[in-house]
């Protein structure tokens, strides 16, 4: 399994100023939808922290924080949302130099302005009504700021995946290779290591089978081809696709949303 290398004092220096200048909970949530934890950073506001004590609830909120750092990195856009309970959250997805996910940026549980919590069922000395007060819009530019943080913590490795030598070698040669049919066999000589020990190693090192991590490097170029002004067609003849057709139907399996929708977000 991908493990994490944090340079744990720099990584703690910024989420300490972020918690100091801001006074918000912002936290980071990895591969696996896990909180890492050690970081000087806001507490879980007491409404929140009295719901998780239940475990239904509890499970409500982890299966809403799934939901949506899978919107996340998927998207791979800021994504502001209402959580479960109705406050406002967001979350940036992180990518390393070599686009690869490595998680997310969370902020939030803070109070819609713009909706009215007596509405949805809270009474008048809810818990709800102690956590800070937003808008979408003021998420959205809090966001805009985590995203270029992002870049910062990317481009300087503050958080880097723990991957291999072999495994460093496979994601060259995949890169380089998008457009090609690679087999195992091609993988193995470009890594120096058998068939049997790639076959064995790769779900465990990249977190799926092969045939999975090509299609998600190769739904993650066709994103930026697509945001580069590339159209459709030619997308999906740079990557390799044998038609327009196929191609528009694996992204928007793999998306939610056909490739003409999205060039036209």
């Amino acid at each position: 399994m991908l493990k994490y290398i944090v340079q744990t004092n720099e990584m703690n220096e910024i989420m300490g100023l972020l918690y100091r200048v801001l006074d918000i909970r912002i936290t980071f949530f990895d591969l696996q939808g896990g909180e890492l934890e050690g970081f000087n950073i806001k507490e879980i506001s007491p409404f929140c922290n009295e719901n998780r004590k239940n475990p239904e609830t509890r499970e409500r909120c982890i299966a809403c924080d799934r939901e949506n750092l899978e919107t996340a990195r998927k998207t791979r856009k800021i994504h502001i949302y209402h959580c479960h309970t109705g406050l406002l959250e967001g979350m940036i997805p992180l990518y390393d130099k070599h686009r690869k996910y490595l998680g997310s940026i969370v902020f939030g549980q803070l109070r819609d302005k713009e909706l009215d919590y007596k509405d949805l069922g809270y009474s008048e000395d809810s818990l709800i009504f102690r956590n800070r007060e937003s808008t979408e819009k003021e998420m959205h530019d809090i966001g805009a700021l985590l995203k270029y943080l992002s870049e910062y913590i990317s481009e300087n490795e503050i958080i880097k995946n723990n991957n291999k030598d072999w495994a460093e070698k496979i994601e060259d040669f995949i890169g380089a290779n998008l457009t090609k049919k690679i087999t195992l066999n091609m993988l193995a000589e470009a890594a120096a290591k058998s068939s049997s020990f790639l076959s064995h190693n790769f779900p465990d090192e990249f977190g799926m089978p092969l045939k999975a991590y090509m299609r998600e490097k190769k739904m993650k170029e066709a994103l930026k081809l697509l945001e580069s002004g590339k159209s459709v067609r030619e997308t999906a003849y740079e990557l390799g696709y044998y038609d327009e057709f196929h191609f528009s139907k694996e992204f928007k399996r793999h998306f939610g949303e056909t490739p003409s929708k999205y060039k036209e977000k």
